[in-house]
């Protein structure tokens, strides 16, 4: 199983910073590659909440379905997904001040056995952990002018 982990400080309070990744349509805003979000399930305490997730890498669409399985607002947030590849998405959030520090660990392997490791190890691995630090940083730019715009 593949692993990365990373954290930006964004320039926004925990709360919003929760919020907006609670928000299962606010992943196209964010993640790259992602071409859209559909079959959102939500409820009040969102734990079994689900949502698809379109997106291509290197000309490739995968469809993943995400299912929640942590809702700790506005400290933690998880979720499993399976489809092309399988893994977990676990948030953390820390407040420091007016800012928060965002930490996101994702697992995953890609589906095909031994022939999926592989292209992992070839090719998506390094193509992953880039899109995940866009990811965050697309964050840090889209939260940090609400900011500084309501001060």
């Amino acid at each position: 199983m593949s692993e990365i982990h990373k954290s930006v400080t964004i320039d926004a309070p925990v709360e919003k910073v929760y919020e907006f990744v609670d928000n299962p349509e606010n992943f196209a805003k964010y993640v790259p590659n992602v071409e859209r979000v559909v079959d959102i399930k939500r409820s009040e305490g969102r734990l079994g909440d689900s949502f698809r997730v379109i997106y291509k890498v290197m000309g490739v669409t995968f469809d993943e379905k995400f299912t929640v399985t942590e809702h700790q607002p506005p400290h933690k947030a998880g979720s499993r997904f399976e489809g092309g590849m399988k893994g977990t998405f676990d948030w953390s959030f820390e407040p420091l001040g007016q800012q928060t520090k965002t930490t996101v660990d994702v697992r995953y392997e890609l589906a095909g056995g031994a022939l999926g490791k592989a292209i992992d190890a070839l090719v998506l691995e390094r193509t992953n952990e880039k899109t995940i630090g866009d990811m965050l940083q697309n964050m840090r730019r889209i939260l940090a002018p609400e900011r500084a715009s309501s001060s």
